[in-house]
């Protein structure tokens, strides 16, 4: 009896592929006796294209329907199988067959009546010699996994046939097996709605067949089968979509008693999998991932029909397809070997950056060499004190533990948020875990071979030049502003630009990688952490490089959110103050400093004073020299060189260059007016340095491309700018040697020894600190157990000038202490919980711009009046002079005293709102973590490489022959001569050049363009 075949053709806007399709399916070998079109509410000109076949039954269905729904209404217009030799040949508007197609799948089927499903070797449609996709099955845990795909059909495959699924477009099925098995399971409209199918067929006692003569070009459309574009939504919805039919195939699946396991795991398993695919660089499937879960948790009906279903054509047990399962470590050695071909096609060889051999470690071992010497007098030091320096905690858990929200143990203490800053230095803190105050130790000792080496490296995302690679390292490393933040003692500034060429390496690759993404979140992160006040021009670069990136944005858009979800607290409280400007100020120990000219900023100095130049030629006392006019002339080859770029091959990575100092020069320039925290009578405006750190950052930038625009001409004017760089610095780089740095060698201890061993005993023991000020008056603090450190510094109480009334109730404890007043302070200290008084030497101020700091008269005389009324007071009892200044003691006599009230931490400080920051911290802060780590690629990505990498093949080699035929048909061909294949050029494989990225020109080239 002659086979009947209905062909059925699903399209839904599918007018681009649709001709060829048609075509195809009118030149088959053995033609379908029955064709049947369907057209889902497609809006360009597929109905057209349908109805012009002719075909033998046109259906025109809703937009909505599903592949296989649209087959179901395609069957019921066709009378019910009676034989098993009808049969259903189910094709999308994608599905183009060769002409032998059908003839080798109705053989398949004619040959083995035991087979009752035939699918074809699924070929790409633009590259026709690759496998797009041939034969399915599971693995032991139910995941779905292809056999083959992208891959080179070689007839490796030829010899395969038994298989578990064949892919849904091209599919041939025997009508009567479909209409027992009621075709395709409507839960599963895209994924695995053919493997469904076909693992129902094999559990009924059929076959399932893989015909290797059977081609099928298909592009990808989503109507059989998944979408395989590569765009974003598309990709996610596609994960989604596969997770989904995952779940709801194990929830099918498995036995009765499984069921309510397999709920409950549902979500917990979703939040798992999510840190998998955080892993696995998918975040974009994370959402999916829950929407998933969520579908599958409140699907009962579908589930229970689709469960119904399956049980009632069911004859075999599971046992009968374990042979054709595949073991999950054969997938594991498959995305291993595939990783390794398909993302090195599409992504290319990632330059080399020969940090060994191209001078890397040369150049970051002489900084290191030139930090040894330049910070001699510090070798030894176990901590450090002048400027903005303070000790960490002595233990990790007490730095964590000041993160966050909660108790700020400051002054009289309050409630509030941390600054992000603390969060870095529990980090910083955490290295060196044994003492975490000799991080900042390190930190300094690094902090030039660190510098270089973050340069050398950012460098080499922007020239493949040794020479030019250590040129940017050296004018990084002897950066005015670096050398100013290291004399000043300013840890936060110093980590700023310590991390900015990091950013710049992280971000330039968070195009094209998940991990550099997640890196340059962190980077971002802590760069705003350490300075708040980067962050609008941070915020400019970043939205400037979403903008460019196209369908990379992605990748992009989540970088600023590991700070904001730092600096969430922070924010809270400053908006609640409605002090919204007060986000922008130093972190840290507050340090009013002198007022610097604009000009002396755009030169690249922060401190004022050129540099040290002035000072130090007002010494020398040589005649005819000016600091003011030797100092920039000095910088006149290096702002030459930046300029320069703009005329030079790479113009336009040298604008964007230009543009990132452009925005650090204006940070410096506004920081420089903004005054948002105080200490006693003096107000302190933000550094300038950290936004000269931007400014030199893309100003070394447009210098490497100036560079690398001269070539061979490229090397005097790069060591001219280099040794001119030196001279300027020279009094910098030398502060330390000289005398002329705030920073020294700490000792053990903040507080005298007398309070040191009395906070071992009670760690809540109180210190009033007293400081002279520069205006005449004092500055009163309260110190708690063994003192201020610097990873409990708070910007909420460094920029609040409001005063509540319990400390108004200390400055006039304060106050009467400090003058004779005739006061008894003694229920005053025991209310505060005072045990002593400490009067620390007077605070100094600059009498005016780029002055020499120094003790104002109306401060020492505070000084003097402050010790007589101290030495006076019967309430207290004089310790005597130590290290950190005056000390006196107030004998506590009466037995109980409010001290233990006042000094306590009072239980669950931050509340609720503490732990939901707490948690926000933890999910984003986390997230980025293991986004950021490399672990490669995962299953998707590889995936959609490798069918990435066959387009970009397929489009290369139809270029070259387009230019090979444009080529031909130029030249006239001899009198009686024919072109013969040889003639006119070899095959298209062979004559294609290799564009592939993956080679070294095709890297160097995408570099160069990226770069420009």
């Amino acid at each position: 009896m002659h086979a009947r075949v209905t062909a059925i053709l699903v399209a839904r806007n599918g007018a681009k592929h649709l001709e060829r399709t048609l075509e195809a399916l009118s030149r088959q070998t053995r033609r379908p006796d029955v064709v049947i079109t369907v057209d889902c509410g497609s809006t360009d000109n597929t109905a057209e294209l349908l109805a012009a076949y002719p075909p033998t039954h046109f259906i025109s269905a809703d937009a909505g329907l599903s592949f296989g729904e649209a087959i179901s209404a395609a069957v019921r217009v066709i009378p019910p199988a009676e034989s098993d030799r009808e049969m259903l040949w189910l094709l999308a508007q994608d599905s183009a067959p060769e002409p032998a197609a059908l003839a080798a799948l109705l053989g398949e089927l004619e040959i083995a009546p035991s087979v009752a499903v035939a699918g074809p070797k699924v070929m790409d449609w633009d590259a026709g010699d690759y496998i797009h996709e041939f034969g399915q099955s599971l693995t032991p845990g139910g995941a779905t996994v292809t056999l083959v795909e992208s891959e080179l059909d070689q007839g490796q495959h030829d010899g395969m046939s038994d298989v578990l699924g064949v892919s849904a477009g091209g599919m041939l099925v025997r009508h009567l097996v479909w209409q027992q098995l009621g075709g395709f399971d409507p839960a599963l409209p895209s994924a695995d709605d053919s493997l469904d199918f076909c693992v129902r067929v094999r559990m009924a006692g059929h076959r399932v067949s893989g015909v290797a003569a059977a081609k099928v070009a298909s592009a990808g459309d989503g109507v059989a089968g998944s979408s395989g574009s590569s765009r974003g939504r598309a990709r996610r919805k596609r994960l989604r979509a596969m997770r989904a039919a995952q779940l709801h195939r194990r929830l099918v699946y498995s036995p009765r008693w499984m069921i309510p396991v397999h709920w409950l795991g549902l979500v917990p398993l979703a939040v798992l999998r999510s840190f998998v695919q955080l892993l696995q660089k998918e975040p974009g499937a994370i959402l999916g991932e829950y929407s998933a879960a969520f579908a599958a948790a409140f699907s009962g009906l579908r589930v229970r029909a689709a469960r119904r279903r399956f049980g009632a054509t069911r004859t075999l047990g599971w046992a009968s397809i374990a042979s054709l399962r595949v073991p999950t470590a054969e997938v594991r050695r498959r995305q291993a070997l595939r990783r390794e071909s398909s993302l090195t096609g599409v992504n290319g060889e990632v330059p080399e950056i020969r940090f060994m051999s191209g001078g890397g470690a040369w150049t970051v071992l002489a900084a290191l060499i030139a930090g040894l010497i330049v910070l001699a007098p510090l070798i030894g030091a176990r901590t450090l004190t002048g400027g903005g320096l303070l000790p960490l905690s002595d233990t990790p858990a007490e730095l964590w533990g000041s993160i966050g929200y909660g108790w700020r143990d400051i002054g009289l203490g309050f409630v509030g948020g941390a600054d992000p800053f603390a969060s870095v230095l529990a980090v910083l803190g955490s290295l060196t875990f044994w003492a975490p105050s000799f991080s900042l130790v390190l930190l300094y000792f690094l902090a030039l071979p660190l510098a270089a080496l973050g340069a050398w490296l950012a460098a080499t995302r922007l020239t493949e030049r040794a020479s030019i690679r250590a040129i940017a390292a050296v004018l990084w490393m002897l950066a005015p502003t670096l050398l100013s933040a290291l004399a000043a003692g300013r840890p936060a500034a110093i980590l700023v630009h310590l991390l900015l060429p990091w950013l710049f390496f992280a971000g330039f690759m968070a195009a094209r990688s998940w991990s550099a993404s997640g890196s340059a979140a962190l980077l971002f992160a802590a760069i705003v952490a350490a300075a708040p006040s980067l962050a609008p021009a941070l915020l400019v670069v970043w939205l400037i490089a979403m903008l460019l990136s196209g369908r990379s944005a992605m990748r992009f858009i989540g970088i600023p959110l590991a700070a904001l979800a730092l600096a969430a607290p922070l924010i809270w409280d400053q908006g609640l103050r409605g002090n919204w400007l007060a986000l922008l100020a130093d972190p840290g120990l507050p340090l009013p400093g002198a007022d610097v000219s604009v000009w002396q900023l755009l030169l690249g100095f922060p401190s004022g004073e050129l540099g040290g130049w002035t000072p130090l030629l007002e010494t020398l006392g040589l005649p005819g020299v000016d600091a003011s006019v030797l100092v920039p002339v000095l910088l006149i080859p290096l702002a030459v060189l930046g300029l320069l770029a703009l005329f030079l091959p790479g113009a336009r990575g040298a604008s964007f260059a230009l543009l990132t100092a452009l925005l650090g020069a204006g940070t410096a320039i506004a920081a420089s007016q903004l005054f948002l925290t105080s200490v006693g009578g003096q107000s302190a405006a933000i550094w300038a340095g950290t936004g000269l750190s931007l400014y030199w950052l893309g100003l070394v930038g447009a210098v490497v491309f100036a560079l690398r625009g001269m070539h061979r001409f490229a090397i005097a004017p790069a060591v001219t700018a280099v040794v001119a760089l030196v001279i300027v610095v020279a009094p910098l780089v030398a502060a330390l040697p000289l005398g002329t740095s705030v920073v020294a060698e700490g000792i053990d201890r903040i507080q005298p020894a007398f309070v040191s061993a009395e906070a071992r005993t009670d760690d809540r023991v109180g210190t009033l600190q007293i400081v002279p000020q520069p205006d005449g008056g004092i500055l009163a603090t309260i110190v708690r157990g063994p003192g201020a450190t610097l990873n409990t510094q708070s910007t909420l109480s460094s920029t609040d000038g409001t005063l509540t009334p319990r400390e108004e109730e200390l400055a006039t404890l304060a106050g009467n202490l400090a003058s004779r007043s005739g006061l008894d302070a003694a229920a005053g200290l025991a209310d505060f919980g005072i045990r002593f008084v400490l009067l620390l030497p007077a605070a100094v101020t600059a009498t005016g711009p780029g002055a020499t700091e120094a003790v104002t008269p109306a401060a020492t005389e505070t000084a003097g009046r402050t010790t007589t009324a101290l030495d006076g007071n019967a309430a207290l009892s004089p310790v005597g002079d130590t290290v950190f200044g005056r000390l006196w003691q107030y004998e506590v006599t009466d037995a109980p005293v409010a001290s233990a009230a006042n000094g306590a931490i009072p239980g669950n400080a931050g509340g609720t709102l503490g732990l939901v920051f707490s948690l926000i911290t933890v999910l984003v802060v986390g997230a980025t973590v293991l986004l950021s780590i490399p672990t490669g690629a995962g299953p998707e990505a590889v995936r959609q490489a490798s069918r990435d990498a066959i387009r970009h093949t397929a489009k290369a080699r139809t270029k070259e022959n387009k230019r090979i035929a444009k080529a031909a048909s130029r030249k006239r061909p001899a009198p009686g001569f024919r072109p013969s294949a040889e003639s006119s050029g070899a095959p298209a494989a062979a004559t294609t050049p290799d564009t592939s990225p993956g080679t070294e020109t095709g890297a160097r080239s995408e570099e160069h363009d990226h770069a420009q």
